[in-house]
């Protein structure tokens, strides 16, 4: 009889666990936490030279300054660029201004303009 109530036990305490350790990990004052439930911004911009225009994949690569509002720091990196028909606005080497709605590696320039 006594190993029928500490199963009982056993499985009372594994049905409340979950629960409470659910709880502790969503608590947005715990350290590291801090921004976690914050709106990611749906576009951000930024300044870069252009270092190539593939019109056939409809793709540009910028090697653009740190992007604050992201928390990207300055890189080169293609993206796609939506619509395709901007990519007619610049040319390789010119400095631009661009709008671009930040999806990681995913992300899609849907402005572009030279910087003057």
């Amino acid at each position: 009889m006594n190993k029928y109530r500490i199963a009982l036990a056993v499985v009372a305490a594994c049905s409340i666990a979950p629960a409470f350790a659910t709880q502790q990990q969503m608590d947005p004052n715990m350290p590291g936490m801090a921004g976690m439930h914050e709106t990611k911004p749906t576009q951000a911009q930024g300044v870069g030279i252009v270092k190539t225009i593939d019109a056939a994949k409809g793709t540009i690569t910028l090697q653009h300054q740190a992007i604050t509002a992201i928390g990207w720091p300055a890189m080169t990196m293609t993206f796609k660029v939506d619509p395709p028909a901007l990519l007619q606005k610049v040319k390789v080497g010119e400095q631009v201004r661009f709008t671009l709605h930040p999806a990681g590696m995913a992300s899609t320039v849907t402005a572009i303009s030279p910087a003057r």
